[in-house]
């Protein structure tokens, strides 16, 4: 039996990679600073919970497949990406370096295209210096829902290729996708949290 766990995540900035000053500008104007310090301590507690889970779990982690939101690549490019971004501080991508030094593979999970199209809609909305930022944001507004249901099939078909018989797969996800419409029926689906 393959099995799946889902921890759906939260994103802090550093998460958001370069559109991270620009993103946190846009948080302090809407919440205020105090509130958006708040939040990034929400954040923090939020992974020391999915971590103290994932200790928990006690798991093989030989036998482990982990499927990141974002992740376009895998091998060695996305040991990279896993190392910088840890280093820069995402608690998410911490995690996924102790799980990867404790065995578990790290495998890619996205469409760079699809990934690439997102960005570009992200871009328009949140350049200070747009005129059409209002217009823009409509656009991907109107654009989002199938872009996401594009990107949960890829990333379901991603898992289902990937996954091996008695392989435990490790889905970090945002809140916003729905993969398990997607998935096929011989895949067992866990709810971390």
């Amino acid at each position: 039996m393959r099995t799946l766990i889902i921890q759906l995540i939260v994103h802090s900035p550093i998460d958001m990679g370069s559109m991270k000053d620009v993103l946190t500008e846009r948080g302090i104007e809407k919440l205020g600073k105090k509130a958006w310090e708040e939040n990034l301590k929400k954040i923090e507690k939020f992974w020391n919970r999915v971590e103290e889970a994932i200790n928990k779990l006690n798991l093989d982690y030989r036998k482990v497949r982990i499927f990141q939101d974002g992740m376009p690549v895998s091998g060695g490019l996305a040991l990279k990406i896993i190392d910088e971004t840890a280093e820069k501080g995402s608690r998410n991508y911490q995690i996924i370096k102790k799980m990867v030094e404790k065995g578990a593979k790290i495998e890619e999970t996205e469409s760079k295209e699809l990934l690439l199209k997102e960005y570009e809609y992200v871009k328009k909305f949140t350049n200070p210096k747009s005129e059409e930022r209002k217009d823009a944001l409509k656009e991907y507004e109107k654009a989002k829902d199938e872009l996401i249901r594009k990107r949960d099939e890829f990333i379901a078909k991603k898992i289902d290729e990937n996954l091996k018989e008695d392989e435990i797969g490790f889905l970090f996800i945002g809140a916003h996708h729905s993969i398990k419409p997607f998935l096929p029926k011989n895949i067992l689906v866990k709810d971390l949290g």
